[in-house]
């Protein structure tokens, strides 16, 4: 995914689900004052949740006083959203082309792949982040 400047707007929030909904109000802003429509709107703000809730429960945990940083970036003709954790012991995950239905959990970046244009995971030995990228089409 090719990075190119743009209007950057970063928060901070706890590793914990309550804070997840703060992140989904402030994206759901960003994305509305784009003039994203509606759907794309919700589509944004389901990529978001997915992932910040993936951090939430697969970083470190909250009583290690860890953050989950969010980072959207706003150009002209797309947002960019990178959601970036601490890891500990965990593998790096893989999108799956097709849900696995009979199994519990594990859709979270099925969801992603399918809500936004482009879907990046770095992992690296202590952090990783998730980026995601959602082209602003204007109907006409």
């Amino acid at each position: 995914m090719q990075q190119v400047r743009g209007e950057i707007i970063e928060l901070e929030i706890p590793s914990s689900a309550e804070y997840v909904a703060i992140v989904r109000q402030a994206v759901e802003g960003v994305a509305r004052r784009m003039r994203f429509d509606a759907i794309q709107v919700q589509d944004i703000k389901l990529a978001v949740g997915e992932a910040c809730t993936n951090a939430v429960k697969y970083g470190t945990p909250a009583e290690d006083n860890d953050c989950v940083q969010v980072k959207c970036v706003v150009r002209e003709d797309s947002l960019t959203i990178e959601v970036c954790n601490r890891i500990c012991g965990c593998e790096i995950p893989r999108v799956p082309s097709q849900p696995d239905l009979t199994r519990e959990g594990g859709l979270g970046l099925y969801l992603i792949r399918q809500l936004v244009d482009e879907v990046d995971i770095l992992w690296g030995k202590k952090k990783a982040t998730v980026r995601m990228m959602k082209k602003l089409t204007v109907a006409g």
